[in-house]
């Protein structure tokens, strides 16, 4: 993937110019050395400049990148340095937390024991198709066509919460590859976003995945193509994933600052790692202290949570059939939140329309979910969690893999 370099947002201009000036950090373009790797280290509230400029001299560290957010940057150090870099940390008194800024498959997952996690296309290879005509196998109301509105968009039964709202106004982010920014079933909700890998491009969608989010989440209600749960949500494209869906830890993370501080109420992140993160966590935290309402796939290993679903402070969903089974692939565990549709869901994608299956397809439905209830008054992690649960209800499943239960949109109140 484009690797992240010293090309920073207006809002990270001054940061930087304050790390120059300390001697902590010297722009230049990363990978000049291909054996070179990232690290994020941050320090202790007391330490000093020049402790901090002597620390990373001390461990041989070139800082390329901020995240003052939580008093730390982002360092490459050669190869020679990768097995004792975060042992050498230990002596070292100005340092708090280092961890390797890994780069992933977020939508894949990385070698866990040997053992490859299936990727997104995998799992549709393996999953019969649900064949079904222009119409969903759910009840509709009155007034709504149904060669519109997807088996999953009927089955949490969101056009019965049409008439009291349809999310307007409530500002969601697609935490993920982009999204298609011209597709008439989304640009009208459209309202803004920003991209982690070049603040300085759109977040244009190269792959598929968060275009497909974004229709599932707020798909205009036209009458023509595809509906989403809230389609008078307002959309921002936060792209932190390459059109590989790959990226490191740094992107996803500043990713989830800026929704921080860009006032999202809501954030999907319909992407993963078997593995958590201490940074990782940190954001979380940061989001959710600035009142963003982060919902995560549970992930399609079939068996753990993964992060960051995995966290606290975050909703994690799992994925289920048109009959009501959870689908296969989908993890499971004390961590599910909610269980939603995830196999053979149809949504945008760049030029059209394509149907996925995966609990990234089962979480935007959440995430429309949540932005009905934020439309109706809740507020914060808090409210919203409340308001699901008042309005979930059990499909006959153990409770390690539906939680609370699927959605019901029309029973969702404040």
């Amino acid at each position: 993937m484009p690797r992240l370099g010293d090309i920073m947002g207006t809002f990270r201009a001054l940061a930087v110019v304050l790390l120059a000036a300390a001697g902590l950090f010297a722009p230049r373009p990363l990978s000049a050395e291909p054996s070179a790797k990232r690290y994020i280290i941050s320090f202790k509230p007391e330490a000093t400049r020049a402790e901090r400029q002597e620390a990373l001299r001390a461990l041989g560290v070139n800082a390329v990148d901020s995240l003052d957010e939580f008093g730390a940057l982002v360092g490459e150090v050669p190869g020679d340095r990768f097995t004792s870099l975060s042992d050498d940390a230990v002596a070292v008194p100005a340092v708090d937390q280092i961890e390797e800024d890994v780069e992933i498959d977020w939508l894949k997952g990385v070698d866990v024991q040997g053992a490859q996690l299936p990727s997104l296309g995998a799992i549709r290879e393996q999953i019969p198709s649900f064949k079904k005509a222009d119409e969903t196998p759910y009840p509709l109301p009155a007034g709504v066509q149904a060669s519109e509105v997807p088996w999953g968009i009927a089955r949490v039964r969101a056009p019965f919460a049409w008439p009291r709202t349809q999310g307007q106004g409530v500002r969601v982010a697609v935490i993920d590859t982009g999204i298609d920014l011209n597709h008439p079933d989304l640009k009208a909700n459209i309202a803004g976003g920003y991209n982690a890998l070049d603040p300085k491009a759109p977040p244009q969608d190269d792959n598929e995945h968060g275009t497909h989010v974004a229709g599932t989440i707020a798909a205009i209600w036209d009458g023509n193509g595809v509906v989403g749960v809230a389609p008078k949500a307002r959309l921002y494209a936060v792209k932190v994933l390459n059109k590989d869906g790959r990226a490191t830890l740094t992107s996803i993370i500043k990713g989830l600052i800026w929704c921080a501080q860009n006032n999202i109420q809501v954030a999907n992140m319909s992407l993963g790692s078997p593995i958590g993160s201490i940074f990782m966590r940190l954001a979380v935290n940061y989001a959710h202290d600035h009142g963003v309402v982060l919902i995560a796939a549970a992930g399609n290993n079939g068996k753990f949570v993964e992060y960051p679903g995995g966290y606290d402070n975050v909703i994690a969903v799992a994925a289920s059939d048109v009959h009501d089974k959870i689908a296969d692939f989908s993890s499971r565990g004390a961590k599910v939140e909610f269980i939603a549709p995830g196999v053979d869901v149809k949504s945008t994608v760049p030029g059209g329309y394509a149907t996925f299956s995966g609990t990234s397809m089962a979480t935007p439905h959440v995430t429309g979910l949540a932005a009905l209830a934020i439309a109706q008054g809740a507020s914060g992690l808090d409210g919203v969690r409340a308001a699901l649960h008042r309005a979930a209800g059990s499909i006959g499943l153990p409770r390690e893999q539906q939680g609370f239960g699927l959605i019901d949109a029309a029973k969702i109140t404040r």
